[in-house]
Order: C-alpha cells, then sequence, then structure tokens
C-alpha cells in the first residue's frame, strides 16, 4: 500500500512540474528538440540502465546472501558502477551529439550545453538505479517509497526557483541536483553494507547482460514501454507534435496507468490469485475503472489539459492540440490497464515452464507492431499515423493474444483417465 501511495504523489509531482513548463516554455521548437533528446534518454533509463533493469540483476543476486548475513558489503557493486558510469558518460555524449546535429539546423553553444547536460545525468542515473535496487534487495520498501518521493519533490522545487532564469536548462539541472542529494540519503541508509568487508563470491558481484530477461522487461512494462517507443517515433517529425505528445502522455500516465493499474494491483494482491473466479473479477473490475477513466479523460480531457498546463506561453491552441493526442491514447491505453493485469499471472513461479512463452511472444508482439509502424512512417513521412498504428495494433493483439492464453491458464483441470 505504501508503494501504492508513493507512487500516486510522484505522478502528481511529475504532472505539476510539467504544468510549470507548460506555462514558462509553452510550445517552441527549442522545446520540441529538447523531448527529442529527453526522449532518447529516457527509453534508455527505462530499459537499459533504469530501476527495473538494475533490480532485476541485482535484487535475485544479492537478496538471497542479504537474508543469511546482512553485513555483506555491496562495494564491489558500486566499484563497478562508477566505472561503468563514466563509460557510460563518454557513450552518451557521442550518441546525443550525433542527434542533436541531425535533428537542428544549427548546432550552437547552447545545444552543446544540452548535450553535456543530458550525458551527466544519464551516467548519474546509473548510480541511482544501483543504489535504489540495493534498497530494495535488503527489503526496505518504505525508504525506497519515501526516498523516491523527495527526489521528485527536490526536482520539483528546484525547476521552479530556476526555470524563469535559464529556461529549459533548469529541468536538466534539478534532475542532476535532485539524483545527487537521493544519492547522498541512499549512501547513508546503506552505509553499513557499503563499508562492510565481508563479501561474496566475486563471480556474483558484475552487472552482466545474461543476467537480463529483456523479454520478461518489455513484457510486463509493455504499456510504458510502447509509450516511449511512440514519443521516438513522432520525433521524427520536424514539427512540435513531440510536445503534444509530451503533454498528453503524462495525463494519460497518470490516469491510466498509474491510478488503474496499481488499484488493479491492490484488488489482485488482496485476492487469491490461484482462483480463477478471484482473477476475473479483478479483471472485470479494472476494465470497468479504467473505461470510467477513459469516460473521464474523453468528455473532461480539454478541462483537465486546460486546468493543468493552459497559462503562460501555453495558449488554448496548445490545449485543443494537446487533446487531439490525448484522444488517440484512450482506446489503447484502456486496453493496456487491462492487458498490465492479465498479465500478471504468467509472471507467477508456480506457473512458469510451460508458460514462459507467453512472455516471450508479448515481447515479439511489440517488436513486430514497432517493425510495421517504422516501417509506415518512414515510407510515407508520416509519423504520426505511425503512433496510432503502433498504439492500437500492439494494444488490440497483446489483448487477443492473452485472452487466449488466459482462458488455457483458468481451464479446469480434469483427470481424463478418470471413469
Amino acid at each position: 500500500m505504501w508503494l501504492f501511495i508513493s507512487s500516486l504523489a510522484i505522478k502528481g509531482v511529475g504532472v505539476l512540474r510539467e504544468s510549470i513548463i507548460a506555462y514558462t516554455i509553452g510550445n517552441t521548437l527549442e522545446f520540441a528538440t529538447f523531448n527529442t533528446l529527453r526522449s532518447l534518454v529516457d527509453f534508455f533509463l527505462a530499459f537499459v540502465i533504469g530501476v527495473p533493469i538494475i533490480e532485476s540483476i541485482l535484487v535475485p543476486k544479492y537478496a538471497h546472501e542479504y537474508l543469511k548475513n546482512n553485513t555483506i558489503s555491496f562495494q564491489p557493486i558500486w566499484d563497478q558502477t562508477l566505472l561503468f558510469s563514466k563509460y557510460l558518460f563518454i557513450a552518451s555524449l557521442g550518441m546525443l551529439f550525433l542527434v542533436s546535429y541531425l535533428k537542428t539546423e544549427v548546432f550552437d553553444m547552447d545545444m552543446a550545453l544540452w548535450v553535456l547536460i543530458f550525458s551527466v545525468y544519464l551516467a548519474l542515473n546509473l548510480s541511482n538505479s544501483v543504489l535504489f535496487s540495493l534498497q530494495k534487495t535488503i527489503g526496505n520498501f518504505q525508504k525506497y517509497s519515501t526516498q523516491s518521493f523527495i527526489n521528485a519533490v527536490v526536482t520539483l522545487t528546484i525547476t521552479f526557483l530556476l526555470i524563469n532564469l535559464i529556461g529549459l536548462k533548469a529541468i536538466l539541472i534539478s534532475a542532476i541536483l535532485g539524483i545527487i542529494f537521493s544519492n547522498i540519503l541512499l549512501k547513508r541508509s546503506l552505509r553499513q553494507n557499503l563499508n562492510s568487508n565481508i563479501t561474496i563470491d566475486k563471480s556474483n558481484d558484475a552487472i552482466k547482460l545474461k543476467d537480463i530477461n529483456f523479454y520478461k522487461m518489455i513484457s510486463v512494462n509493455h504499456a510504458i514501454f510502447i509509450g516511449f517507443t511512440g514519443r521516438l517515433l513522432i520525433s521524427f517529425e520536424n514539427d512540435y507534435q513531440i510536445n503534444f505528445y509530451q503533454y498528453s502522455f503524462i495525463i494519460i500516465s497518470s490516469f491510466m496507468l498509474v491510478i488503474v493499474s496499481n488499484i488493479a494491483s491492490v484488488i489482485l494482491y488482496r485476492s487469491a490469485t490461484s482462483d480463477s473466479s478471484s482473477l476475473k473479477k479483478t479483471i472485470l473490475i479494472t476494465m470497468f475503472i479504467a473505461l470510467a477513466a477513459n469516460s473521464v479523460l474523453y468528455f473532461f480531457g480539454q478541462q483537465i489539459i486546460r486546468l493543468l498546463y493552459q497559462r503562460g506561453q501555453f495558449t488554448a491552441l496548445d490545449t485543443e492540440n494537446t487533446f487531439q493526442f490525448l484522444k488517440i491514447f484512450l482506446i489503447p491505453y484502456t486496453l493496456f490497464s487491462i492487458t498490465q493485469v492479465m498479465i500478471q499471472p504468467f509472471l507467477k513461479k508456480q506457473i512458469t515452464g510451460s508458460y514462459d512463452y507467453v512472455i516471450e511472444r508479448v515481447g515479439q508482439i511489440i517488436f513486430i507492431s514497432i517493425g510495421i509502424s517504422l516501417t509506415f512512417g518512414y515510407i510515407q513521412s508520416d509519423y504520426k499515423t505511425a503512433v496510432q498504428i503502433l498504439l492500437y495494433f500492439s494494444s488490440f493483439s497483446i489483448l487477443l493474444f492473452l485472452t487466449i492464453h488466459l482462458r488455457k491458464l483458468l481451464q479446469p483441470k480434469t483427470n481424463l483417465h478418470t471413469i
């Protein structure tokens, strides 16, 4: 429940931050270029060095050892993290420089400074992900949630104080300062294990690619993965479309993913998930909640956008354009809210094995959807329609696939040899 409340609070702080950006920056080509770079960085954070990825490596390796001896040393993994951060900084400098050079007509000192700050932000995030994952490894979920919320509040406060002075750079500088502050708190809470001399087998110290189940990571977080991929697709449009995508995605992710999915997760956790009737009930409740949220956004979406964003540099025309993007999200993300719950039974340890292929197939459906939409966007030079293809094809396909296999999973197992 604490994780549920904190995730809602963090998302609320994120919406407030976007409101400040809308008021001060509005909708400009400079902001579109910024969002293009941010989409690359956020995608990399979420699915390469983000907390879920690092957590999937560290928790299985260290949690068992920590239960046996709560003074084991985390220092080897921290030393490796610092080394990887340096490599990541250098690699991201080259990648972001290339993208910004191709995206903008003039590569000036301001753009170079953006690239430098984004690279620092990306490198620092790796250390933050490792520290947060180690916090989860020792089972300190309340402190994990509290520090995540503090990080979000610090970032919001600094953004508010600096954005009128230095513009878009305030967003990155505030994020960097928030990460540094978060790292200090996290290292303090982990100091016993960071200063310990008791180590485990050296073969367990390294972060290795073979430890990551990419299909599982993408499938479990398919709604976010597809949303971030859509933002990358729309960045190929050389206009303001990515800004409207960003503003609308913040709203849809708050309503459809955080509220709906977290409520469904609480219901699923409290119910006997091995009982097919309980699971069906959970899916039905999720569907009704998702449809209710969908209806609210469809009928009152413009009013919500106006309330959150329309002031300062954000005009009435920007509200209308953002609402048009919001409507594109409504049906797919209603379905994603349901599929995020439907996929949970296939992650249960007691049914893995014969159903492992389901997670893999969901990942393959996502990559097929990306391939189709990217091909269409390239041929037609219409990436807004390509985003719609990605959202609708993937959401309907995943829903259909999971429905078929969930019915198989929930079928009563009868003894065919009984007379």
